[in-house]
């Protein structure tokens, strides 16, 4: 049988692990919401510098950041193939409708 000495030992290192592993868990989300935003950022100087600011609009910056990180990251590539910013607003509609 454990004393109350033991068992508030093992509480306080039970704690101690639970605020450790929140501290680690709010790094990492840290860490991938700004890669997130970093690469949203990147898909917006792309569209500016391809086809103009005027085609950053709040409405693509919305659909922008609905996309999940895959689809970002496809987003970005696929800029460089769009001659028209109407391929580009398509792609985003049907990612919407998916």
């Amino acid at each position: 049988m454990r004393t109350m000495e033991q068992i508030d030992a093992w509480y306080e290192a039970e704690i101690n692990k639970a605020r450790l592993e929140g501290k680690l868990e709010g790094k990492l989300e840290g860490k991938l919401e700004g890669e997130f935003l970093g690469k949203l950022k990147s898909a917006s100087t792309i569209i500016r510098a391809k086809f103009g600011a005027e085609f950053l609009t709040p409405q693509i910056v919305s659909q922008l950041e609905q996309l999940n990180d895959e689809q970002l990251d496809n987003f970005v590539v696929y800029m460089f193939s769009w001659q028209q910013p109407l391929e580009m607003q398509e792609w985003l509609s049907g990612i919407e409708k998916a």
